[in-house]
């Protein structure tokens, strides 16, 4: 393998694994890198010769080891080679490592690059790269509902999943009060309407809109198939309406998305309950993580706006944790049935209400 790129074994080992389903698409890859590597990647010209020397013998490398290892039995072997940010940026060094050891430069070769752009070449790769991460998606999208509720959601979406805030009556005993004889005499307890919160002061709430409806729920629906669960029915079948937590979250990018499925994958139990929970520096390694997230809750403090909107605050996600959760596909593997940030209550909880 060529040191540009870099096989994961791991990911090598469980995908050669993996049902022979996979082989038409392992197949496209190595036609698409194929005619990349002999056609627009390589550009034309001096530099485009440079760019042949420093980078087709990477790729072809990748493209060769995929053949040797389909020509072997595993033809499941698509996500064993794949590019990465990292390859990325070993291939754009290579490049510049040529053009240095050929004591020429990138003017040398008339060639002037403009903000925004860089050696030709990485444009393609990166291409290629996105492509491949948004092509994992689109798989892990059939499996459950983790891509749709909690990545291909908009933020509007994600604060219709919190519904509307509910109050109820309750009875506020009163103090006793003294007779005409100075003795104490008991008085009924009085009747208030007021926000019902749970036992950490956020909002009970009711009419919560499943993502999996679409942008577009509110349009194309009315009560009550508009507060349904898209996916859950009862025991006999009738709909059954959408829930969800305090929090309604979800990832910003494809990328970090697929990334910390990939982590999750790797560790599912072996036995049930099948549900993975790691820390966002597992997955994406060390360092602050908060800005992959997204996410909101209804103010426990003031739940509804004096013009009687609802009043939604940001999600704080420190601390917070990934949460994966698969179930058996019946042919020996999982699929992702969910996958979702967890914040951390003690960062979120109402100003006048602390966990027990």
């Amino acid at each position: 393998m060529s040191g540009g790129f870099r096989v994961d074994p791991e990911a090598l080992g469980r995908a050669a694994r993996q049902a022979h389903s996979h082989a038409d698409q392992v197949e496209k890859h190595s036609r698409d890198l194929d005619a990349r590597t002999r056609g627009k990647l390589l550009g034309k010209g001096k530099l485009g010769q440079i760019v042949q020397n420093a980078v087709r013998p990477v790729v072809d490398s990748m493209i060769g080891d995929m053949a040797k290892a389909m020509a072997g039995g595993h033809r499941s072997i698509g996500r064993g080679l794949e590019l990465t940010a990292k390859n990325l940026d070993d291939a754009e060094r290579a490049i510049h490592k040529s053009l240095r050891a050929d004591g020429r430069s990138l003017g040398s070769e008339g060639i002037k690059l403009g903000p925004g752009q860089s050696v030709p070449g990485r444009k393609a790769l990166r291409a290629q790269y996105h492509r491949q991460v948004d092509e994992r998606v689109a798989q892990l999208e059939l499996q459950g509902h983790g891509v749709g509720r909690h990545l291909k959601v908009t933020d509007q979406q994600l604060k219709d999943r919190l519904g509307k805030p509910i109050q109820e009556r309750v009875n506020v005993p009163q103090p006793p009060i003294i007779n005409s004889h100075g003795y104490p005499v008991a008085q009924p307890p009085q009747q208030v309407t007021r926000w019902a919160r749970d036992e950490y002061g956020f909002s009970r709430s009711n009419e919560k809109i499943d993502p999996l409806h679409g942008p577009d729920a509110k349009q194309n629906l009315t009560p009550p198939q508009l507060y349904h669960d898209k996916e859950k029915k009862d025991q006999h079948g009738n709909p059954v309406n959408h829930s969800c937590d305090r929090f309604s979250t979800a990832f910003k990018d494809n990328e970090s998305f697929m990334y910390a499925e990939r982590y999750a994958r790797a560790r599912i139990p072996t036995g049930p309950p099948y549900e993975v929970k790691f820390s966002p520096s597992d997955a994406w390694g060390p360092g602050g993580h908060d800005a992959k997230f997204r996410g909101y809750y209804i103010d426990p403090d003031n739940p509804v706006t004096a013009g009687g909107k609802v009043n939604y605050r940001d999600v704080n996600f420190k601390d917070a944790e990934i949460v994966a959760v698969y179930k058996p596909d019946g042919k020996g593997g999982f699929n992702l049935h969910t996958m979702f940030p967890q914040p951390a209550l003690k960062h979120n909880v109402s100003r006048h209400h602390l966990p027990h």
